[in-house]
């Protein structure tokens, strides 16, 4: 016997959190890939932006907001029907912030961060989390990308890590919506 008093359930609880975390981490990747060739393949122009959202629901979150002006007049909403005052709610209190970013989530890394009152009322709208961040790609408007979560969603509320990559997808919007409005002639700086 070797003598080793370590506790093997502690061992498989640590193994299980890695292997946990390396299939997020996958998954994650594989989801932002999946984002970049839908922008990049989809063949027609009005299409990407609804093809970018339909990308997001269910994997990401319940429901999707999208603005994109150069292409679209009004924002582009995928997901149930249910979520829809909650995201066009948000797009609103995000028009009147002003910032570049507007998160409520009951993760354990936001809340602190996050608005009571707006998670409060987020939570009447059926949503557990919420952000909604600025498009805008070299000084070129884009509108806001808002997701939503549901409290059943498998992820769970937003963490630091959802906002990460929620930014790159945003980024890749903006860089698409910028690059349509160059095309379009409808760039407004």
């Amino acid at each position: 016997m070797s003598g080793n008093t370590e506790n093997p359930t502690g061992d498989w609880t640590t193994a299980l959190r890695y292997i946990a975390g390396r299939k997020t981490a996958e998954e994650s990747l594989g989801f932002l890939a999946h984002v970049s060739a839908t922008v990049r393949d989809t063949p027609e122009l009005a299409d990407v932006v609804p093809a970018a959202a339909r990308a997001c629901v269910p994997f990401f979150a319940s429901a999707v907001l999208l603005e994109a002006p150069a292409v679209h007049g009004e924002p582009v909403e995928h997901g149930p029907e249910q979520f829809a005052p909650a995201l066009r709610e948000l797009l609103g209190a995000a028009a009147r912030d002003g910032g570049p970013r507007l998160v409520a989530s009951s993760h354990e890394s936001l809340a602190g961060q996050s608005d009571p009152q707006l998670l409060a009322r987020l939570a009447e709208l059926q949503v557990d989390s919420a952000a909604v961040l600025r498009l805008e790609f070299r000084g070129v408007p884009g509108g806001h990308l808002v997701a939503v979560r549901g409290a059943s969603h498998r992820r769970g509320p937003f963490s630091p890590g959802d906002l990460a990559l929620l930014g790159e997808v945003a980024d890749r919007v903006a860089a698409f919506n910028a690059f349509a409005a160059n095309l379009t002639g409808r760039a407004s700086r």
